[in-house]
C-alpha cells in the first residue's frame, strides 16, 4: 500500500493497473469484493474514481503490480513518501548551507 494525494485527496492504493490499446491506468484503493470490484481512481482520457469490475478490464491488462515503488503516481497527483523525502532532502539542504 502506498499514499497518493493531490492536496486535496489522499488515496490508500493497493494496486496499479495498465490496460492495453487505451492505456488507461487503475490506481485501485479498496480490496477487490466478492463481485471482483473496487474502487479506483482511472486515468484515461480524464481522471475519475469509480466502481471498476476486474472481470471486465482482466482481458484487456497489460501490467499490473502492488509494487507500487516501481510506480508513478497520477498525473496530478505525487506519492505522499515522496513529498516527504522531498521535504527531509530540501530540510537537509538548508542545513548544510547554514
Amino acid at each position: 500500500m502506498r499514499k497518493m494525494t493531490d492536496g486535496k485527496t489522499t488515496l490508500n492504493i493497493l494496486e496499479w493497473i495498465i490496460v492495453k490499446g487505451i492505456f488507461w491506468e487503475y490506481y485501485v484503493f479498496e480490496k477487490w469484493n466478492e463481485d471482483n470490484c473496487a474502487y479506483c481512481l482511472v486515468d484515461g482520457d480524464f481522471q475519475e474514481i469509480g466502481l471498476v469490475s476486474l472481470d471486465e478490464i482482466k482481458p484487456y491488462i497489460s501490467a499490473s503490480t502492488k509494487d507500487l515503488k516501481k510506480v508513478q503516481p497520477a498525473p496530478g497527483w505525487r506519492w505522499i513518501d515522496q513529498i516527504s523525502d522531498n521535504y527531509k532532502q530540501n530540510n537537509e539542504e538548508k542545513n548544510e548551507n547554514n
